[in-house]
């Protein structure tokens, strides 16, 4: 991480100034293994003591690998000596839309001042312009986000014009659009632009953010999905980004769009297949809990592993030549480390010139016949449960070469324990348990 966008004490005292003494605290973000967002609230005073690098504050581990299935038992797979330190990312300091008087600013996690190879932005940060690099372009991602509305008994929120099909201007007559503005003047104030939002399925709402640089784009993602909880909690509604809030659907997820900008390269086949390559490894950082698969189950996040040009019954739809929409992601996955994953298996495919076996899908795979889904390269089912994408990621050689082995070793033990203590659970047991993170 570079030096400047930690210790930037000028950078601290000018915005504090630009808002003229309107912030009472500081909220310092990160997100842990488990996708959860970990809040401390400090002044303003020792937020510029830790600008001035006078403050410090020192994390446990259970801030960033204790399993959500475990919490709040302490859970450390190694290393349970270690001393980890928040190091807040100043430059994505900025107005907390929630809550006016209060600012936030994403954090690094260090270890001692070493190289920590298990901190999420870290993981993202040192691939993001190798990718760039080497693949001669400029990478810009954007997210779209699907919630749904349920009332405090966890049942669906039901105003008196629901929210009754995709795109339909009936569910947003009553105090869902009026919930929408306020979530968008928030989102607005920190600095974060929605590009459109519509009805989805029935009771679900679809959001898209607008498209940034990777790190700026996931940091809005993350304080989007928190703004949006908090906005709709004051009105007595829960929004869940849950996967699977109801037992009988609709079903959330979250779509990542990553596109080449202004690109020199002629290898956009070759990134594409280092990442289908990997798509069972990278489900276990996408669709990262316990009951993410229904989602590939059913199709919505594709059921066989490969691509199509406007193709959503596949995990990996092209919008063009250079610019997909990534499928197998959920909002329990930690966004960091998912980007993290993809990215670097595209820059192993590029690196190593990997030749792409698929062929681009507009058909629905479900109408194809085993031989004519062979001729698209649709061999390979998508992982069916959150365990056998983890045995994937186990036994991909690329992915353990590729990504550190410290890392690797942390977050599958993490969702190994997940997996084990969730299995002892009714479906109903971790829809309530999911719905009080998610």
């Amino acid at each position: 991480m570079e030096p400047s966008r930690i210790w930037n004490t000028a950078k601290v005292e000018n915005f504090l100034h630009k808002y003229d003494g309107r912030f009472e605290y500081v909220r310092l973000h990160w997100v842990d293994y488990s996708g959860v967002l970990r809040t401390r609230f400090i002044s303003v005073g020792q937020c510029i003591q830790m600008a001035q690098g006078t403050e410090k504050y020192h994390l446990a581990q259970n801030s960033l690998i204790t399993p959500i299935s475990t919490a709040p038992k302490e859970f450390s797979p190694s290393d349970h000596h270690e001393t980890w330190e928040l190091l807040p990312d100043w430059p994505t300091l900025r107005p907390c839309g929630s809550k006016g008087n209060h600012a936030t600013v994403m954090c690094y996690i260090d270890d001692k001042g070493r190289s920590f190879q298990k901190c999420p932005r870290t993981l993202l940060e040192g691939v993001i312009d190798k990718i760039a690099c080497t693949y001669e372009a400029v990478f810009l991602l954007k997210f779209r986000i699907e919630f749904m509305l349920l009332d405090g008994s966890a049942e669906v929120h039901k105003p008196m014009d629901r929210l009754n099909g995709y795109s339909r201007t009936a569910g947003l007559r009553t105090d869902i659009l009026e919930i929408m503005d306020e979530i968008h003047q928030a989102l607005r104030t920190s600095n974060i632009r929605i590009d459109e939002f519509h009805i989805g399925l029935a009771d679900q709402v679809e959001l898209s953010l607008a498209p940034q640089a990777p790190l700026e784009a996931i940091d809005s993602l993350v304080l989007a999905q928190e703004t949006i909880r908090t906005v709709c909690t004051r009105h007595n509604i829960r929004a869940t980004m849950a996967p699977k809030p109801l037992l009988n659907g609709p079903f959330n997820g979250l779509y990542l769009h990553l596109s080449a900008e202004n690109s020199r390269s002629n290898q956009p086949a070759n990134l594409l297949a280092g990442i289908l390559g990997s798509m069972g490894s990278l489900c276990a950082f996408g669709m990262a809990n316990f009951d993410s698969y229904v989602r590939a189950v059913n199709g919505c996040a594709g059921e066989w592993i490969g691509f199509g040009t406007g193709n959503r019954d596949l995990p990996v739809r092209q919008v063009s030549i250079e610019h997909w929409e990534f499928r197998m992601l959920d909002s329990t996955a930690n966004p960091y480390l998912f980007a993290y994953a993809l990215l670097m298996a595209g820059q192993y495919g590029v690196v190593n010139g990997m030749q792409l076996e698929w062929k681009d899908c507009s058909s629905f795979p479900s109408l194809l016949d085993i031989c004519q889904r062979a001729d698209y390269g649709l061999t390979s089912r998508m992982p069916s449960s959150l365990q056998e994408a983890l045995d994937h990621l186990r036994e991909d050689s690329v992915m353990q070469f590729i990504l550190p082995h410290s890392f690797l070793e942390w977050y599958i033990s993490l969702k190994k324990k997940e997996v084990e203590e969730f299995a002892k659970m009714t479906d109903e047991q971790r829809r309530l348990r999911f719905l009080e993170y998610f």
